[in-house]
Formats: C-alpha cells, structure tokens, sequence
C-alpha cells in the first residue's frame, strides 16, 4: 500500500515520503496513528510540498550550523 508520511518515522522514511508498506501495517499503526495518509493523486501534489518545506528547513538549518561552525 502506497501512504505519504506525515512525520520522520525512524527505519522508514521522512515527513513528506512516498513509501510502500504492508496493508496491516498501515491499518494497523500508521493511518490510525495520524502517521501518514493514503497516496492519491491529490495527496501526492501535498506531499510535494511537504517535502520542499522540509528541503528549506533543512538548507535553513545547515546554514546556520555552517555560520556558528565558522566562528
């Protein structure tokens, strides 16, 4: 089953990833849980933005780690 993640989850992806897992477990734990949504053509479209938001955060964070690690 594709599912589009929601939040990091450790050993299976990052907070905007398309990943395929085993129906029971995204029965089971991730969509009860508010973990991740299924993959429909609009989801995809809003995973997208979720992943470039991650990409600025992250290049935000570098940037700030390079600058402290300079002085």
């Amino acid at each position: 089953m594709k599912l589009i993640l929601r939040s990091d989850r450790k050993g299976l992806g990052k907070r905007g990833d398309i990943v395929e897992v085993s129906e029971g477990f995204a029965r089971n734990f991730l969509l009860p849980k508010g973990h991740a949504i299924p993959a429909s053509d609009g989801a995809v479209a809003q995973a997208n933005a979720m992943r470039r938001a991650r990409d600025l955060r992250d290049a935000a964070d570098r940037e700030s780690a390079q600058a402290v690690a300079s002085k």
